[in-house]
């Protein structure tokens, strides 16, 4: 095989695996559920397009704002402190706790698409009353019933078609388990971020900071720091903790892309910063 092909499929990956990321990150997140920035609507929707194998927006932003209102309590959607590792890590989005179906539904990777379309709460219902900023943009909301999300979800397949055009089968394979890499990682933020790592703020509950889930996940593995501000844009609060969501809003800013950043004051986190 040419070496300009592997290039390529490496190009791809990195390229998808990027806009996934950033638009879960950024998109669903940072701009519609914590509200710590604005971003142009053309960029936005184009993200949310993208990150739509987190699943439906309204139902991902109410879910999250839930998770906020009750870290680890009672009515924590996904708390592996409750509920154990694999429930918070993925069996949280269909309700499955058996932990070799959780397994699975982990390593299904692309095909948890199909399955989180027949089967994964849409509007109306789930959380919507969590979101109803979200389902007061058109689009948006188009995109959290089951029709749009199954219509948006259609620019998921134009990884798997260069792949194929660029290494035939053998490239669909590799973005295969690609996608598995990338759910994945997103999915650590939820279990990971709750079990293991460093507690560097009060106030942030069980939320902890990790080094290679920040990495995997472009900064939301500084997830002591978003618990403790949970609306600043950046989440890596501290010296070393390099976050690339945060870099990217600050990128999209300086282009007027994005505007109205909030970041919490440095008294602020100084002040709730353990030592």
């Amino acid at each position: 095989m040419e070496p300009s092909t592997l290039l390529w499929m490496g190009l791809l990956l990195l390229v998808w695996y990027l806009s996934v990321g950033f638009g879960v990150t950024v998109a669903y997140h940072r701009v519609l559920t914590h509200r710590s920035a604005n971003l142009r609507k053309p960029l936005l929707y184009a993200l949310v397009l993208a990150g739509l194998p987190a699943g439906p927006p309204a139902e991902w932003v109410g879910n999250h704002r839930r998770h906020h209102a009750d870290s680890d309590g009672a009515n924590d959607p996904h708390s592996p402190v409750h509920d154990g590792f694999w429930y918070a890590h993925c069996g949280w989005y269909l309700g499955i706790r058996n932990r070799g179906l959780c397994l699975l539904y982990a390593l299904g990777g692309p095909l948890r698409y199909v399955i989180d379309i027949a089967l994964r709460p849409m509007s109306p219902g789930g959380h919507d009353a969590l979101a109803k900023d979200v389902l007061e943009d058109r689009f948006l909301r188009f995109l959290s019933t089951r029709f749009g999300f199954l219509v948006g979800s259609t620019v998921q397949a134009l990884p798997f078609v260069l792949a194929y055009l660029l290494m035939a089968w053998d490239g669909v394979i590799i973005a295969w388990v690609a996608g598995i890499v990338f759910y994945n990682a997103g999915d650590a933020v939820n279990s990971v971020g709750h079990l293991w790592g460093k507690q560097d703020f009060d106030g942030a509950g069980e939320a902890r900071n990790s080094r290679f889930v920040a990495l995997v996940s472009l900064g939301e593995g500084w997830h002591s720091g978003h618990h403790a501000f949970p609306r600043s844009a950046r989440h890596g609060l501290l010296k070393g903790q390099v976050d690339l969501s945060y870099m990217l809003l600050r990128v999209l800013a300086s282009v007027g892309l994005a505007s109205d950043l909030y970041l919490p004051s440095s008294e602020a986190v100084q002040q709730r910063r353990r030592t």
